[in-house]
């Protein structure tokens, strides 16, 4: 079975005077399912751009490791098993929302609260090479981060956010 690719959604916004993305992706799997790819660290490896420790728990402390860096923390925001997950990284904000959409499947939400709106393409670039590698994993596809897409990427979401 090779269910068809997937590709979020992506939208801007403003929230506090910050710049908000928004990614909307429907995936052909339970809620639980993406709960525990978004909580369980030996799931997190495979699909998020670095390593990453957290409990699930408001005001648990979360690690960010990088190859060769210094881990970075942020803190839990928001958990609400199996719906609602939120925590800071570096100066920005991921909130991750899970709701139930047909029989067995799930529409993710990610909002990336930004610290910068110069750096909305890269962002939303990245986020966007992620959520298919999500479902290139859940899918057990070859993960389809094509490199050679990055640079057109960044550059469609960068014309897309230009005020």
């Amino acid at each position: 079975m090779n269910p068809e690719k997937a590709e979020p959604t992506v939208t801007t916004t403003t929230v506090d005077g910050k710049p908000v993305l928004r990614f909307e992706m429907r995936y052909n799997f339970p809620v639980s399912v993406l709960w525990k790819h978004l909580t369980d660290p030996r799931k997190l490896k495979y699909w998020f751009p670095c390593e990453l420790d957290l409990l699930p728990r408001k005001g648990a402390e979360v690690t960010f490791t990088f190859p060769g860096e210094r881990p970075t923390k942020g803190a839990v925001l928001e958990a609400e098993k199996p719906h609602l997950l939120a925590y800071t990284w570096d100066r920005e904000v991921l909130r991750w929302e899970l709701a139930h959409d047909g029989d067995a499947g799930c529409l993710l939400t990610l909002s990336n609260t930004l610290q910068d709106q110069d750096a909305a393409g890269s962002s939303a670039a990245g986020w966007h090479f992620t959520l298919i590698g999500l479902d290139d994993l859940l899918n057990e596809r070859p993960l389809g981060q094509n490199p050679a897409d990055w640079e057109r990427l960044v550059a469609h979401y960068q014309e897309k956010f230009s005020h």
